[in-house]
């Protein structure tokens, strides 16, 4: 609640105190590299394909329970 006591700045000064910030916080961040973005995109392909199968599989065998049944 300090911030409503303090005297508003003019607009200028605030959007340039926004990005001066945004600017300090990007500095701050650890950017993965390339290796890293490979290898998390070869884990998600293969869950995705791991988990295609077996949700077919499972499709399969409803599909097989459903018709058979009179």
């Amino acid at each position: 609640m300090a911030q409503e006591n303090s005297p508003k700045r003019p607009l200028g000064a605030r959007i340039v105190n926004y990005f001066r910030e945004a600017r300090a916080e990007l500095a701050r961040v650890t950017w993965s590299t390339r290796q890293e973005i490979i290898e998390s995109t070869q884990v998600i392909l293969v869950f995705a394909l791991v988990a295609m199968v077996v949700l077919g599989l499972i499709d399969t065998v409803f599909r097989f329970i459903t018709v058979r049944l009179p």
